[in-house]
């Protein structure tokens, strides 16, 4: 790739994050750190337990600040060599993204309905009645016709990470994120919610999953990041970093 088209694809990357450094107390968890999301892409992080997959996720998304280094959302400036800007800054950045949880993350006590519709609403400011349309659409689309009221202990676990990928799309997100979406669901459960994740995909949505889904990865991801120890140790174009990566401690994990 040349010097210039990697600057008109870090321009129109939907977030980037330069030299990311993040420790908890004397254990550094993320060790700079660097990436770039283009507009319709799919990357996959894959790495062992305790590698900063989540911990990378929750910053940006965030959850947690960055010790150092540098984040932002497009044209949103969110953090300068660890200096995050104000409230208004954070807020913007939020409305760029969507995240979903291992664990749901649902309100208990709402319906499915409401769940999906209540931030469009009170977070966003939008018509009432043109949410509640749009969250009964997106929950038919996955396959919730039926279910809007609901309440999340009434539903499966593939049910409830559904209702909550249709959450998160409800605020029209630039980019999703999800955080180990199967890693609560047991196999066939777990069919379903890639399934969806996959229809997501195939309509160029742009998407990051911290995964341990090997196959769904190589399917679905244009992109390829294998983590460890807090750095990336390899990324590349899906099929190569799963079925020829060129790290040993790539390689070592695959097996």
């Amino acid at each position: 790739m040349t010097s210039a088209s990697t600057a008109e694809k870090n321009a129109r990357a939907i977030v980037s994050l330069a030299h990311a450094r993040k420790s908890f107390g004397e254990h550094e968890v993320l060790r700079d750190i660097s990436l770039s999301v283009a507009p319709g892409e799919v990357v996959a992080i894959i790495g062992p337990s305790g590698g900063g997959k989540s911990t990378l996720l929750r910053c940006l998304t965030l959850l947690e600040r960055l010790d150092g280094g540098d984040l932002s959302y497009e044209d949103v400036p969110v953090a300068r060599g660890g200096a995050y800007g104000d409230k208004s800054v954070l807020a913007a950045a939020r409305s760029r993204f969507g995240l979903v949880f291992q664990n749901f993350n649902l309100f208990p006590h709402f319906s499915v309905l409401r769940n999906v519709m209540d931030a469009p609403v009170v977070v966003q400011g939008r018509d009432r009645a043109e949410a509640e349309a749009e969250a009964r659409a997106l929950l038919a689309k996955m396959g919730l016709a039926g279910s809007e009221d609901k309440v999340p202990c009434q539903l499966s676990g593939g049910q409830q990470q559904r209702a909550s990928i249709a959450r998160a799309l409800a605020l029209h997100p630039d980019i999703v994120y999800f955080d180990e979406p199967t890693s609560a669901l047991d196999p066939e459960l777990t069919a379903e919610v890639l399934r969806v994740i996959k229809q997501l995909a195939a309509e160029n949505m742009t998407l990051v999953i911290v995964t341990h889904e090997m196959a769904f990865a190589r399917e679905v991801a244009d992109r390829v990041i294998f983590m460890d120890g807090g750095v990336i140790v390899e990324e590349g174009p899906a099929e190569q970093v799963i079925d020829h990566p060129r790290e040993a401690r790539t390689r070592a994990f695959l097996e």
